[in-house]
């Protein structure tokens, strides 16, 4: 297994199913967001003069541009590099719709591909990983039982997408399955996009190049605060449902 693979395993192996402390949770995703967002507006305004043309050569590059995105976000999901960054990055390049339809696609790719992946070239050393992992080694206890409830709430934000996707590809899941509890990232990826298209329309009014109602802005910075209560929520009860279980 690549080392740069086995290092975020490791890393998501060590992280917590069940946090208790879901308002901290809340409190320091929307702090990294805040903090994200505003890094994103004062780089649009340092790059002020430039912004205008970057967006039009975007433009010129037509299909090229999602399509180059797409394969680098898809390399990186092969990796298990933090996905929310790229998917906040679509949102900002490409709007919310089409950011969330290019992340969304690239994932399920992802997933294809880290089954086929997991279940063939690196079998034999991602089950030596769960053999030192306890956690993940539930994981494939637990699919064995109740396969598409345990994977769907799973996706649901307690575990990391890739490292998941190469765990649940040595389990004793099938593959139907597998691909059936997918919609459990859509609620993470269309949240991300949403902070990254915020980002977008906050740049271009402290540049000047977009002038809304104030109404406007705080709509949509109140459906970001929205997205992010509903997602941490979401992951909440989805971590509650495997206690439940007993899963993990």
């Amino acid at each position: 297994m690549h080392r740069l693979l086995k290092r975020h395993l490791d890393k998501a192996a060590n992280e917590p199913v069940h946090v208790r402390h879901h308002w901290r949770k809340l409190i320091l995703q929307a702090a990294g967001v805040t903090v994200v967002i505003a890094l994103v507006v004062l780089g649009g305004i340092a790059l002020e003069s430039d912004l205008v043309s970057i967006e039009r050569w975007i433009k010129d590059q037509g299909a090229w541009m999602p399509i180059i995105f797409c394969v680098i976000f898809l390399v990186a999901s092969l990796l298990c590099l933090p996905a929310d960054i790229f998917v906040f990055a679509a949102g900002t390049l490409f709007g919310l719709w089409w950011g969330f339809f290019y992340a969304a696609l690239t994932e399920y790719i992802a997933m294809v591909l880290q089954f086929y992946f997991a279940r063939s070239f690196l079998k034999d050393r991602t089950e030596s990983f769960l053999v030192k992992h306890p956690k993940f080694s539930a994981i494939d206890r637990a699919v064995s039982q109740q396969g598409l409830k345990i994977a769907f709430l799973l996706r649901l934000g307690p575990v990391p997408f890739s490292p998941l996707s190469y765990i649940l590809g040595v389990s004793r899941i099938k593959f139907g399955t597998y691909m059936l509890a997918s919609p459990g990232m859509l609620l993470s990826l269309f949240a991300v996009s949403y902070y990254g298209m915020l980002a977008q329309h906050l740049t271009k009014l402290a540049t000047g190049q977009e002038h809304h109602s104030a109404v406007h802005y705080i709509s949509m910075i109140f459906g970001a605060g929205v997205a992010m209560v509903a997602s941490v929520y979401i992951g909440r009860v989805a971590r509650k449902a495997l206690q439940e279980c007993d899963a993990l």
